[in-house]
């Protein structure tokens, strides 16, 4: 059972559909009908799975996740919570009234049979619609759409099967530390360690009972500061909720037994301080084989919850990529409530039915990258890799970064209207693009190349319209996550004539680069985009390679067109039949024209327009448009009307003709796109830890310019090591550093100087050219013949590898250019950037070798 819609009708600030009762095509239902006449309930649907409510402040978004709170308990339904501006909000006698909350559940065939056994009455779909006309009274809607108040004992049994409502308390986070006490089932020491520190150092001042008596006063007053202390916390419940997620954190999801803790207490009460360290240890590896937070806060790969003991508490801290430790107060509350939210999760012990987990604004303290991060976590709640189970998940943001926009058919955007309109859905919240959606958040949810993580060019907005709309479609009908765009990662930036420059704030002046892709027409202005962008680099370099720059044509090969189009550009991707209700309805929505006056634009007119001199079917829109209706019409509205009727038309049984086509041809798009970007990604990513490790060599260079003692030499090239990731070229480049220890080495006497500086300078500056050498067959990763008696460099995974040498002039077979000396590659290395053209490349043969 899960729910369908929600109805809501006098609760706080939510009156009554304003906007359907005044509707001319609207139909009364009797059984919203009051004194007032016909007042429908405001309804809001709610997805599957996830639904994002947003609206601006005082919208009555929150008042929904109330509402939904009642329906599922029957809690908290008060009158006092009546809308103050309803035509019906009354203190008379036998006037007043509750506010009436209901919902559409949708049952499974067996649920409809329990139902029926208990004689509750269903819709005639197999639905129940219940409501909660007042305080204890439940009805329901039978077949005929006719109130049936059910009965106690129907009422209880009905309630049983209901979801369950979970409410995150998105205000509090985890606390500093949690008494040993109340972790071990006892009582807590009264009062707080610095009220603790202050008695201590008093009494410990106090020699002699007469001293004690003479100062008996300030020891009172201590103790009543303390008291106070305890009792006047700003909010006792929220401190000791904190302390119940504490608890949570490390009995439930930790696993650990709160007879450690029994055992903790009386070590550090016994000053056993070994037992107390193991203690620790097994603690800290417990949470951290149970937790595994890591997955999900991607800020640092390397974070990790650990506690730390104190005289009477726990201390919480957190380990970072530094490896230092630090404590709640030290880091942003940001990762304190982001913490919180995932303990209250995972500890929360799911009921046997279906829940409904709601959540008011948890974006409040937490990133951009941090909502993102919790975006996967609910992901994964709503559908859980480990179970079957499925839940709903409501909440409401301010928020753009907590808005799935894979999914913007999540998006539920409240409005509240003005005198008694009360609040109310706007129902196309995310059909023109995210609008009015963007002016409810109370900013502009910029689409630019400083935002995501990976960005796409494209020519127009129209281009970024087609692409979003028909990505999230394909992912709806099950296209592999590999094959499409995550939109919460990619950015879609409409360059224009810009473009050039676009590329250049984008990439050509900071150290640290997005990932790019573009993608241009195939026309003659893509043409000349694509040779712009080649010069508009720094220095004359391109900013982004070449094969990064997509032309429509070659990103879908095979793909389907009208006779006699020529694929240049997106809109040459849709079908006639498509093209031609897009600009129907173009001319409907913005003309105002009926549908016989629209339909005087007809498909063989614009066919007409596709001539072998002419073969772009936009053109043959555009002209057949302003034939029929003497105006022009514009490509972003085209788009928009494109991806609103293929959403009108998202459930049909049998798609509507052209739609396969329509599909086909925008999937193998979006898949080029998506294999275009992953590449993007990795190249960005390479290049990124070749600039690491190339400055921890120049920093030690120019540290040791002429030598230095082994022991040095190895703390760099544990650095090193650590700059590398965990790919082939980061084995490739941790195999040359256990070659350059084992050849100079230096694990041997640490304090001894370098024999042979100059060569190990030279390596060392060699490294970062490793992977290339590799892949151009020039370097060899194998075991080392133990011939010579030298001992095996192991890789961390434990395979022997070493790097072959590279003479200076080696030539193989007398058919092979000699090979460069690597001296030579390693002082020319910065004369080639990632950048040079390819004429420039292969003019030079060295660069060959070190160009990227």
């Amino acid at each position: 059972m899960h729910i369908r819609e929600v109805l809501v009708r006098w609760y706080k600030s939510f009156n009554y559909d304003y906007e359907l009762k005044f509707a001319p095509t609207s139909k009364k239902k009797n059984w919203q009908v009051t004194e007032d006449g016909w007042l429908p309930h405001v309804r809001v649907d709610l997805e599957r799975d996830i639904t994002a409510v947003v609206g601006a402040n005082e919208s009555g978004k929150s008042h929904l996740l109330d509402a939904i709170h009642i329906v599922l308990s029957g809690e908290d339904h008060s009158r006092r919570d009546f809308c103050r501006y309803s035509t019906l909000f009354s203190v008379e006698k036998d006037k007043r009234l509750h506010p009436e909350v209901g919902a559409v559940f949708a049952l499974s065939s067996e649920e409809q049979t329990q139902l029926t056994a208990l004689q509750i009455p269903l819709q005639n779909n197999g639905d129940l619609l219940m409501l909660r006309p007042s305080e204890g009274v439940v009805q329901v809607l039978n077949a005929n759409e006719e109130r049936v108040q059910l009965n106690p004992a129907q009422a209880a049994k009905l309630q049983a099967l209901l979801p369950k409502a979970h409410k995150l308390q998105t205000q509090v986070d985890l606390p500093d530390s949690v008494p040993l006490a109340a972790l071990a089932g006892s009582t807590p020491v009264p009062y707080e360690r610095n009220k603790r520190f202050e008695l201590l150092n008093f009494l410990s001042g106090v020699k002699g009972l007469e001293l004690l008596q003479e100062r008996v006063a300030g020891l009172f007053s201590l103790l009543e500061a303390a008291r106070r202390s305890s009792q006047d916390e700003s909010d006792r419940e929220l401190v000791a909720q904190q302390r119940q997620l504490g608890q949570d954190l490390l009995t439930k999801l930790a696993g650990i037994d709160r007879s450690s803790f029994v055992d903790l207490m009386d070590a550090i009460a016994e000053e056993r301080e070994g037992l107390v360290n193991a203690l620790i240890q097994q603690m800290n590896q417990s949470i951290a084989r149970h937790l595994n937070i890591s997955r999900w806060w991607s800020q640092d790969e390397d974070f990790a919850l650990r506690v730390s003991p104190r005289e009477h508490e726990l201390v919480f801290t957190i380990r970072d990529r530094t490896g230092t430790d630090y404590s709640f107060s030290e880091r942003s509350r940001g990762l304190t409530y982001f913490l919180s939210y995932f303990v209250q999760l995972w500890s929360h012990d799911r009921p046997a039915v279906p829940e409904v987990l709601l959540m008011d604004e948890p974006d409040a303290y937490l990133s951009a990258v941090g909502q993102q991060d919790l975006l996967r976590i609910l992901e994964h709640y709503a559908h859980p890799d480990d179970s079957e189970r499925r839940d709903q998940v409501v909440y409401v943001t301010h928020s753009p970064f907590l808005i799935n926009r894979n999914a913007g058919h999540r998006v539920r955007v409240v409005d509240k209207g003005s005198g008694d309109e009360g609040t109310r859905l706007v129902s196309d919240a995310t059909r023109n693009h995210y609008e009015p959606l963007r002016t409810s958040l109370g900013a502009f949810v910029a689409e630019t190349a400083f935002i995501g993580g990976d960005n796409l060019f494209v020519e127009g907005i129209s281009d970024q319209v087609l692409i979003s709309g028909m990505n999230g479609r394909l992912r709806l009908a099950g296209a592999p996550p590999s094959r499409t765009l995550d939109l919460n990662e990619v950015t879609l930036v409409p360059g224009g004539s810009n473009m050039p420059y676009m590329l250049y704030l984008a990439r050509g002046r900071d150290q640290f680069k997005p990932a790019c892709a573009v993608l241009l027409d195939s026309d003659n202005a893509g043409q000349e985009a694509r040779r712009q962008i080649k010069k508009g680099g720094a220095k004359g370099r391109p900013t982004v390679p070449d094969d990064l720059i997509l032309m429509l044509a070659d990103a879908v090969p095979g793909a389907v067109a009208e006779p006699r189009v020529v694929i240049e550009e997106p809109e040459d991707l849709v079908p006639l039949v498509l093209a031609g209700i897009a600009a129907r309805r173009y001319a409907k929505n913005l003309l105002g024209l009926s549908e016989e006056e629209a339909d005087v634009l007809t498909n063989e007119a614009i066919l007409a327009g596709v001539t072998s001199d002419k073969p772009s079917l936009w053109d043959a829109i555009e002209s057949a448009f302003q034939a029929a209706f003497d105006t022009g019409i514009g490509k972003a509205g085209f788009a928009k009307e494109l991806i609103a009727y293929l959403g009108e038309h998202a459930n049909d049984e049998v798609a509507p003709e052209g739609v396969d086509v329509l599909d086909t041809n925008f999937a193998a798009l979006i898949a080029t796109l998506s294999e275009t970007l992953a590449t993007a990604r990795e190249t960005e990513i390479a290049r990124r830890r070749d600039r690491r490790v190339e400055q921890l060599i120049a920093e030690f260079i120019d540290a040791y310019p002429d030598g230095c003692i082994r022991d040095r030499a190895l703390v760099a090239l544990r650095r090193i090591e650590a700059a590398t990731d965990d790919t082939e070229v980061g084995d490739v480049i941790r195999a040359g550093l256990a070659t350059i220890r084992r050849d100079h080495e230096l694990t041997a006497e640490p304090l001894k100087r370098i024999t042979d500086y100059p060569l190990f300078r030279t390596e060392l500056q060699t490294l970062p050219l490793l992977p290339r050498l590799r892949d151009q067959g020039r370097m060899e990763i194998g075991d080392i013949d133990d011939a010579d008696g030298r001992a095996d460099a192991l890789t961390p995974s434990g395979v022997p590898a070493a790097v072959t040498e590279i003479e200076p002039a080696d030539v193989i077979d007398g058919s092979k250019s000699p090979k460069p000396a690597v001296s030579e590659v390693a002082e020319r290395k910065d004369e080639f950037e990632s950048g040079d053209s390819a004429e420039e490349v292969e003019a030079n043969p060295l660069a060959h070798e070190v160009a990227e």
